[in-house]
């Protein structure tokens, strides 16, 4: 049988050990040796200014590197920016700027790599200044990649990877999107690990629109940066309840540093954190995914015989050994909740929506809201309008709104409007007008920038989802 060499980085075959120590798959884990930033710790002051460059921080890799790995998401379209790597031995540059150079990429989302041409014991990136407004959420990672396997030429040859065998007969009926259906690379995996004992839940601490574009993103960037065989995980969940096949199931993942074998990796797609997850979607995990999470947890158990308790059913910080928040302080206390989904079969409800409170009456021509914010006359809120300085309920006769702001925090008037400028779509969907403020971005005449850093001025209006927008 014909087979070809996948090359990993010649430099790995002067590293003694490190075929079994990064070979088993045991010693992975997301998150090691990996750096994230959003756009605004970007410009905080956390990389500094050097020239037409924004240098980061230094990313210490005790383990060693000898290549650095991106991934990033983009606010809006746009070629990849212009990104560069250094390799670092005790915190002292010992090597060139290198490009890194795209590998995938998808109308605003790319990975690329870098060789450092040395194994170092730490990295530094470096954006070009002129290309970072556009960042929304960047990840990268200074790591030795693993080492090359051969399989067959015909399995190679496979742009849309199939697994070794099709999703197990068992699951069928759950509406699984299977790695076929979603575009998945062929998996370079043999390590087999039929027989599981227990579950580790993740987020992928990514954007959660178009998931399937997010699959794509986080399995090139695991194979792509990491040198992994494949995506780690076994299952990722959608923001919409959907389920998509990862690492084909009968095979070792790569999602839990040394407590892979024999362990089912779910993540679900999106960052479910109270803080750090601006600008990536809703941090709180819908009903849809609870439910989605909850079944197939049941039916991974009824096939596997394992135990729905939180010993077998953890988040990937409660394994042992591990140091990270992951999977979210938002998701982790809904692993019960999963738990007893699966064990009953039920769904949880959707949670009621809270009524809008009603304002508090005032007097004039202006309106304050209850939430504090000041509302000019035929102003909106959530519920409300402003009419001549009573808040009466909207449709109620007073015409058309003015202007909307939802949240009842910011308040909006129609007499000083949005200044003159072109308006911006967001990410999301959401149309803003000139000046109008998403969570953590303001337009400026067609363009977004960072809120408070841009100099367009007080957000005329707000509208922190992303798919509603506001102004307009």
């Amino acid at each position: 049988m014909k087979t070809r060499n996948i090359t990993i980085g010649t430099v790995l075959l002067t590293l003694a050990g490190c075929a079994a120590q990064l070979g088993d798959g045991e010693y992975n884990g997301h998150g090691r040796q990996e750096m994230e930033s959003t756009l605004e710790e970007i410009m905080s002051g956390s990389w500094e200014y050097d020239g037409d460059w924004l240098v980061s921080p230094t990313l210490d890799a005790p383990d060693g590197a000898s290549r650095v790995g991106m991934l990033i998401a983009q606010s809006q379209p746009g070629l990849m920016p212009r990104v560069q790597a250094r390799p670092l031995v005790g915190g002292v540059p010992s090597g060139e700027w290198v490009d890194v150079t795209e590998t995938w990429g998808e109308e605003d989302h790319y990975v690329g790599v870098a060789e450092l041409g040395t194994i170092a014991d730490g990295a530094q990136l470096r954006i070009a200044r002129e290309d970072a407004a556009i960042i929304q959420h960047f990840r990268w990672n200074a790591v030795v990649p693993e080492i090359s396997v051969d399989l067959p030429e015909e399995a190679l040859d496979d742009e849309i990877g199939a697994a070794q065998e099709a999703l197990r007969s068992e699951l069928s009926g759950m509406g699984i999107v299977t790695r076929s259906g979603w575009g998945a690379r062929a998996t370079r995996c043999t390590s087999q690990n039929a027989s599981k004992s227990r579950m580790a839940i993740h987020h992928t601490v990514s954007g959660s629109a178009n998931p399937a574009r997010q699959m794509r993103g986080i399995q090139n960037y695991h194979m792509d940066s990491r040198g992994w065989c494949d995506v780690g995980y076994h299952f990722l969940i959608g923001i919409d309840g959907t389920i998509y096949e990862g690492r084909p199931l009968h095979l070792l993942g790569a999602h839990v540093g040394n407590n892979n074998t024999g362990n089912i990796g779910i993540s679900f797609i999106g960052c479910f954190n109270s803080s750090g997850c601006s600008g990536l979607g809703t941090t709180t995990p819908p009903t849809a995914m609870i439910n989605a999470g909850g079944r197939l947890i049941g039916r991974l158990s009824r096939v596997y015989g394992i135990a729905l308790n939180t010993d077998r059913v953890r988040g990937h910080g409660q394994h042992s050994g591990q140091s990270t928040s992951c999977p979210g302080d938002r998701l982790r206390p809904r692993i019960g909740d999963m738990l007893s989904i699966a064990r009953s079969g039920t769904t949880a409800p959707a949670p009621a929506p809270a009524p809008a409170p009603a304002p508090a009456p005032s007097t004039g021509a202006s309106c304050r809201h209850s939430y504090g914010g000041n509302y000019g006359h035929l102003a909106c809120s959530s519920g409300y309008q402003c009419c001549n300085g009573s808040w009466r309920t909207r449709g109620s006769g007073c015409g058309a709104c003015a202007c909307v702001e939802e949240s009842g925090t910011r308040g909006c008037s129609a007499s000083s409007g949005p200044p003159a400028g072109a308006s911006c779509t967001h990410s999301y969907g959401g149309r803003y007008a000139n000046t109008a403020c998403s969570a953590s971005y303001q337009c400026c005449n067609g363009s977004w920038r960072t809120r408070g850093s841009s100099g367009c001025g007080a957000c005329y209006c707000t509208e922190e989802t992303g798919s509603r927008g506001c102004g307009l």
